[in-house]
C-alpha cells in the first residue's frame, strides 16, 4: 500500500455498535474521517493501531444540553466530556442575567464561539437563549444567529423573577419568526405562574427545607406546560424540542399529540430523570435541587418506559456544574439556592449501568438517544453522530467490565461534588477520539484544547426540516 493510502489508525478487535446493530468490524481513519469499516488482516500501514478487544467502540457522544457559565466554563466542562465519552457539546448562551451574561447577545454568543476555539477540549455548536429583553430585536436577531450556524433557540415559561419567563403571546410571535427562518423552537415547559404561587405560599407557612421543593413545583406544573406549548406550536406549524421532561403526566400529553401527527416535535429526558427521584433532595438537600425537580419512583419508571417505545428521541446531561458552596443552605431556604445538577462524565457510565446492567433498553438505543439523534436533529448529521465512512472519527471505546465507584475527587471538573457520589458502577470509557485525535486514554488526557471546531449548522441538514 503507498503511502498516500496509509492510514493514521486502526481501531480493531472492538464490537462496533450503531443504532442498528452491533457488529465485529474494524475503523479506518485518515485525515480524521472515517474511510472505511471492515476487518483488519494487518496488511494495511497504519501510523497506529489500537486494540479494542474486549470493548465497544461506540461513536462519540453528543450532549445537546449543557450550561458552561458557572463554575465550570467551556475550559473544564469540555474536559470532563471528554473523559465521559463526550466528543461534540451544543450549550445554550444567551444574555441571561442569571448565567452573569447581560452584554448584548451577539456579542455573547460570538464571545463564547472564540472562547471556545481557544479553551474547548471538544468541537461544539450553539443554542441560543431568548429573554424577554431579546423579543424588540428578534426580527433581526433570528436571522444573524441562523447565518451564524445557531439553528435552535430556547424560550422559558417560567422563572419571571430571573428575568427570563416569557408569557403566551410572547412565546407565539417568538415562534413564528423562529420558523420563517428556518430554526427550531426549544421550550422549558413549567407553569411558572404555578410554580410563583406556591412558593409564596410556602415562604409564608414557614416550609423552606427540601422536603417542600417538589410540592412547590407538581408533576401538573410540567405537562400543563408542556400541553400549553405544543398546542402553540400546531397553531403556529413551528417545529419543538422539548428538553428535559420529567414527569409521567408529560409523558402522556406527549404520547397525545403524536399520536395526532399534527406537531413536529422532539423530546428530551436527562441522565437525572433517569435515575434519581425526590429522596434525593431528603438526603442531599440543595445539593441535588434542579429545574424541573426531581419527581417519584413513577416518574423514573414512566421516562424509561418512554424510552423503550421510541417516545423519547435525545437524553442529555443539563450540566450545570456550580461549587457547593454556591448551593448553600443545603438544609434550609431551599428556594433561594440556585438550580443545576454539575454531571456531564457520569453520563454515559450511569446511563449503561442504569439501562443496560438493569435491563432497562439496549445498547443501539443508547447509542441512538446521545449519538446519533442529537446530531440529526440538530443539523450535525453528517459529520457527527455515527461512525460511518466519511463522518468525524469521534469515538469512545467503553470496556463493559470495567469497575469503578463515582466520587467528586476522580472527576475531571471544577464543580466539587456529584449527586452519585458513591455509586458503583460496572462499564467505563477507556479511550475518547475527537476527528482522529485522541483526547483521553485511559486515566490521562491525552491532548490540549485549542484543536476543536465550532459547528455552524445547517437547517436544511436537520431532522426538524425533514
Amino acid at each position: 500500500m503507498s503511502k498516500e493510502q496509509a492510514f493514521d489508525c486502526i481501531v480493531h478487535g472492538g464490537l462496533l455498535v450503531s443504532s442498528s446493530g452491533a457488529a465485529r468490524q474494524d475503523v479506518f481513519i485518515r485525515d480524521g474521517k472515517v474511510v472505511r469499516l471492515g476487518r483488519d488482516d494487518g496488511s494495511p500501514e497504519a501510523a497506529r493501531r489500537i486494540d479494542a478487544s474486549g470493548k465497544y467502540v461506540l461513536p462519540g457522544l453528543v450532549d445537546a444540553h449543557c450550561h458552561p457559565v458557572y463554575a465550570d466554563k467551556i475550559d473544564t466542562l469540555s474536559q470532563s466530556a471528554a473523559f465521559g465519552g463526550i466528543t461534540t457539546l451544543i450549550p445554550f448562551i444567551g444574555t441571561v442575567k442569571a448565567w452573569g451574561q447581560a452584554s448584548d447577545l451577539m456579542d455573547s454568543l460570538r464571545k463564547f464561539i472564540d472562547l471556545g476555539r481557544e479553551q474547548s477540549l471538544v468541537d461544539f455548536g450553539l443554542h441560543c437563549t431568548f429573554v424577554r429583553e431579546n423579543l424588540k430585536e428578534m426580527k433581526v436577531l433570528i436571522p444573524r444567529a441562523v447565518e451564524m450556524g445557531i439553528i435552535s433557540f430556547k424560550a422559558f415559561m417560567a422563572y419571571a423573577r430571573r428575568g427570563m419567563k416569557l408569557e403566551d403571546n410572547e412565546i407565539l410571535m417568538l415562534m413564528e419568526v423562529i420558523r420563517d427562518n428556518g430554526g427550531l423552537f426549544m421550550v422549558h415547559a413549567e407553569n411558572g405562574a404555578i410554580i410563583d404561587y406556591l412558593v409564596e405560599k410556602f415562604q409564608a407557612e414557614g416550609k423552606t427545607s427540601p422536603e417542600y421543593f417538589l410540592p412547590s413545583q407538581p408533576n401538573l406544573v410540567e405537562s400543563e406546560a408542556v400541553y400549553r406549548a405544543l398546542t402553540m406550536a400546531g397553531l403556529t406549524r413551528t417545529p419543538i424540542y422539548l428538553p428535559h421532561l420529567s414527569a409521567g403526566e408529560s409523558l402522556d400529553v406527549v404520547r397525545w399529540f403524536r399520536a395526532r401527527g399534527d406537531v413536529k416535535m422532539f423530546t428530551e429526558t436527562c441522565l437525572h430523570y433517569l435515575t434519581l427521584t425526590d429522596e434525593e433532595m431528603k438526603k442531599s438537600g440543595t445539593l441535588a435541587k434542579v429545574g424541573p425537580a426531581l419527581k417519584g419512583m413513577k416518574d423514573v419508571e414512566a421516562c424509561w418506559r418512554a424510552v423503550e417505545e421510541g417516545l423519547i428521541d435525545v437524553v442529555a446531561t443539563d450540566a450545570a456544574g456550580r461549587m457547593m458552596k454556591d448551593k448553600e443552605p443545603i438544609r434550609d431556604r431551599v428556594f433561594d439556592s440556585p438550580h443545576g445538577l454539575p454531571d456531564m462524565e457520569a453520563l454515559f457510565p450511569v446511563l449503561y449501568d442504569e439501562g443496560i446492567n438493569r435491563g432497562h433498553t439496549t445498547l443501539p438505543r443508547l447509542v441512538r438517544m446521545t449519538s446519533e439523534m442529537p446530531a440529526r436533529i440538530f443539523g450535525l448529521y453528517p459529520p457527527k453522530g455515527a461512525l460511518e465512512p466519511g463522518f468525524d472519527a469521534d469515538l469512545m471505546l467503553f470496556d463493559p467490565w470495567a469497575e469503578h465507584v463515582i466520587t467528586a475527587s476522580t472527576q475531571h471538573k471544577k464543580a466539587d461534588y456529584t449527586v452519585y457520589e458513591g455509586r458503583h458502577c460496572l462499564g467505563a470509557p477507556v479511550l475518547t477520539m475527537s476527528r482522529g485525535r485522541v483526547l483521553v486514554e485511559g486515566d490521562k488526557q491525552a491532548a490540549r484544547p485549542g484543536d476543536a471546531r465550532y459547528l455552524p449548522r445547517n437547517p436544511s441538514l436537520a431532522l426538524y426540516r425533514s
